[in-house]
């Protein structure tokens, strides 16, 4: 058995200033992709924002691909695993269907600027060339995804609460209704609230035979 190596004081040091660091970059770069897109965004830009060196962003990441794919994985694992916990709660299929919608709902309420750069893989904005791996990334993280939705959705046809279909059509209809709700704070119809697509959701989901409302 090998001996398990204890970084000493100073590397421990190093390390930690190191991880400061990433997160520090991670949450400037979510900022300025957002606000700027992806190709008026520079390592250089990011850098002097977070008052650091040039060379210490190429420490960090390899280039301003793996930086972007950095930003989109740090909050989107942290979706994907409050996805899987939510969908994981006992209840009715139909209201947790809501209750997921809802909680995508409020993520991205809380992380606009993570929701805009998240857009751009959605919208093809980025314009990436196909052997680029984000757009990979983003086809298998929405997989995943759709696939715990559909498991809600089984799950809910089996007990009778959620309308009959192909559960991943019915999940891939539902995420899609979800990136149309966010796409309309810019589209004019804004005043389209939060409760009311929520209300939506559970009519287009629930068993025919199931009164509204019920949960």
């Amino acid at each position: 058995m090998q001996d398990v190596q204890i970084p000493s004081p100073r590397e421990h040091r190093r390390r930690v200033r190191l991880e400061t660091t990433r997160s520090q970059v991670l949450d400037a770069a979510e900022q300025i992709f957002a606000s700027a897109g992806f190709h008026n965004t520079t390592i250089k830009s990011i850098a002097a924002q977070c008052e650091i060196a040039v060379g210490t962003m190429y420490t960090l990441f390899d280039d301003k691909n793996s930086l972007f794919e950095a930003v989109l994985r740090r909050r989107g694992a942290t979706l994907r695993a409050l996805t899987e916990a939510k969908a994981a709660e006992p209840g009715p299929g139909d209201t947790q269907l809501v209750a997921l919608a809802d909680l995508q709902i409020r993520f991205f309420g809380e992380h606009p600027d993570w929701t805009r750069v998240a857009s751009m893989l959605v919208s093809d904005s980025r314009g990436e060339s196909r052997d680029s791996a984000v757009p990979g990334l983003y086809e298998r993280g929405h997989k995943v995804v759709a696939d715990i939705h559909a498991d809600v959705i089984a799950r809910g046809q089996r007990e009778g609460t959620v309308r009959p279909g192909n559960p991943l059509a019915l999940a891939l209809l539902f995420m899609g209704m979800l990136e149309t709700f966010h796409g309309l704070g810019g589209s004019g119809a804004s005043d389209y609230s939060a409760a009311e697509f929520l209300d939506l959701v559970h009519a287009t989901f629930r068993a025919a035979d199931r009164p509204k409302g019920t949960g």
